[in-house]
């Protein structure tokens, strides 16, 4: 990445930009995450963010990248 630049938020941008360019592969997130009713006005709840198989394939498919 580029040297100076935060990893986290650099990975982030990487992973929006992959995303942006993909838009079959970002609905069907899109509808895993709805589906998984973490989405529902409050707070996340952490152990269901982590069980979403795609978005897990999808972060570390870009971080591999």
């Amino acid at each position: 990445m580029f040297a100076g630049h935060d990893t986290t938020s650099s990975a982030l941008s990487q992973i929006m930009h992959c995303l942006a360019k993909h838009p079959a592969e970002q609905e069907r997130l899109r509808q895993e995450i709805i589906s998984s009713g973490i989405v529902d006005g409050s707070e996340v709840d952490y152990d269901k963010l982590m069980a979403l198989p795609y978005l897990d394939a999808i972060c570390r498919e870009t971080l591999r990248l």
